[in-house]
């Protein structure tokens, strides 16, 4: 699933608003979000941001594929990030899901 932060999340309640997503009304403030990858415009970058400064921010971003757009977003909201998700571990992870998270010899881990 391709994430555009700039039209399918409000930055101002961390609701998923992008109608062709099957994530739609889902919030994804204080937890893991998952997604292939970011698309769409530089302003999402400024959506991430917001979604830090009103308190909506997710706790972890996580990416099979990264862009510059969500990085810079990232690092401007202070939102841990790690790339480069096996495409095989959507097969597990599902929506809404207990997920955790953790980070041994600068190797990240989720476990479902």
């Amino acid at each position: 699933m391709k994430i555009s932060f700039f039209g399918d999340i409000d930055q101002k309640t961390g609701e998923v608003v992008g109608a062709d997503l099957d994530i739609l009304g889902e919030n994804i403030a204080d937890k893991i979000f998952v997604f292939s990858e970011g698309r769409g415009s530089t302003v999402g970058s400024n959506v991430l941001y917001g979604l830090a400064r009103y308190g909506f921010a997710p706790k972890l971003i996580v990416t099979e594929r990264t862009e510059l757009i969500t990085i810079s977003g990232a690092i401007y909201g202070e939102i841990p990030m790690v790339s480069s998700l096996p495409a095989e571990a959507f097969d597990f992870l599902k929506t809404g899901a207990f997920t955790r998270a953790y980070i041994i010899d600068e190797f990240a881990y989720l476990e479902v």
